[in-house]
């Protein structure tokens, strides 16, 4: 809930700035319409040190900017997944995987095709529904309710799904030890996982807000002043 507020806060700057920059400049810009890879907004997001942009503020994300080095919206998206402090390990295997991407050993061509966006690393509920699908050929939408069960970690119902899974895995030509390797691998890995649509939400708006902060600085800073400081905003 948390961090659905804060994008709704960055949202209301960001239109807030909007109709500043019309108002002063008489320049109208449509947010929605911005190019996604501009360098120049990537550059500022890589060496802002500033606590202005909600969602990147804390110490713990500027390092992991630091050591990131954004430079596609999909960097940013998986940000958003490393902003709880049990995503730790995730983190470490992200950023060795993001600069090492030849020596990340996928274990099947399933994996590469689902978890290459995130450098191998299974960080979204839509990655572990679609490797559970793809592996069992269990239908999406039950393959959704079990990594339901996965992230509120519901062993009863998950004790029956489980079976069902690795049977339906080796019809697919996987040993049984390997049937159960892969069920234990996006066990383990789906716990923790973010919706990937809440994060691309997110991260499309901490873009946005950087975009006129690199281009309107001023109108970004006096769009933000009056939401800073603010107890009923959190």
């Amino acid at each position: 809930m948390e961090d659905r507020v804060e994008g709704n806060v960055l949202l209301s700057i960001a239109n807030k700035c909007v109709r500043l920059i019309s108002k002063r400049h008489g320049v109208d810009i449509d947010i929605y319409s911005l190019p996604l890879d501009d360098p120049k907004v990537y550059d500022l997001i890589k060496t802002d040190t500033s606590s202005d942009v909600f969602g990147l503020e804390s110490h713990r994300m500027h390092a992991c900017v630091t050591m990131v080095e954004p430079n596609e919206l999909r960097h940013l998206i998986a940000l958003q997944s490393f902003l709880k402090p049990y995503m730790a390990q995730k983190f470490s295997e992200y950023y060795k995987n993001k600069e090492e991407p030849d020596n990340i050993e996928y274990y099947s061509d399933i994996e590469e095709t689902i978890l290459k966006e995130s450098y191998g690393v299974l960080l979204y509920c839509e990655q572990a529904v679609d490797m559970i699908h793809q592996y069992s050929q269990i239908p999406i939408d039950i393959s959704n309710t079990i990594v339901k069960y996965i992230r509120k970690n519901m062993r009863e119902e998950l004790d029956i799904w489980k079976p069902f899974f690795i049977f339906a895995t080796r019809m697919k030509g996987y040993t049984k030890s390997e049937a159960e390797h892969i069920w234990d691998r996006i066990k383990t890995a789906g716990e923790h996982t973010i919706h990937r649509r809440d994060a691309a939400y997110d991260a499309i708006v901490i873009y946005q807000c950087y975009w006129l902060k690199a281009y309107y600085p001023e109108e970004y800073r006096d769009a933000l002043a009056p939401f800073v400081n603010t107890e009923e905003l959190w």
